[in-house]
């Protein structure tokens, strides 16, 4: 009896193994897929960088032309009788303080790059599977960080007035 459990346990690791050669070259093939569908997320998250950074552009060259028109419309004088200390002069203003990416961007490119992973691996057509989860990823993304600017906003409206 144990001949025989010998005999069937050696015959079927034989029969597990005989494919060895072909599975190699498709687990290989498999990797270069994932590397490839890898190598397009992350230009796709590139991608959605560089038009986030040219929107953030666009906004602060029409905050600046906003500004210019007010000081333009406002009159000649910039300091405020008011504000204005014994010389005449105003105080200095304090710096602006410079914006970063809003949560909602970041949100949106986090989201895109682990859709499109997460797509990828999941989906049997790796390239859609990608696509999909990069645009879904995306709009899941957005909807978060929209939701933590708007409690950041409420945060700071609920200091000023402290």
């Amino acid at each position: 009896m144990k001949r025989v459990l010998s005999i069937l346990l050696f015959g079927s690791l034989l029969a597990a193994c005989g494919n060895g050669g072909n599975n190699a070259a498709k687990l290989e093939d498999e990797v270069a897929k994932a590397k490839m569908r890898m190598m397009d997320s992350l230009k796709t998250v590139d991608s959605l960088k560089s038009i986030v950074a040219k929107e953030q552009k666009t906004a602060d060259s029409l905050k600046a032309v906003a500004a210019a028109a007010s000081k333009h419309h406002s009159g000649s004088s910039n300091v405020s009788p008011r504000y204005a200390d014994a010389e005449g002069t105003a105080p200095a203003a304090a710096a602006p303080k410079k914006k970063g990416m809003s949560s909602t961007a970041k949100g949106a490119i986090i989201g895109a790059g682990v859709g499109a992973v997460t797509g990828a691996i999941v989906d049997k057509k790796h390239g859609e599977g990608a696509i999909v989860g990069a645009v879904l990823g995306a709009g899941a993304g957005a909807g978060t960080g929209a939701i933590i600017d708007h409690n950041k906003k409420k945060k700071e409206a609920a200091a000023k007035q402290q």
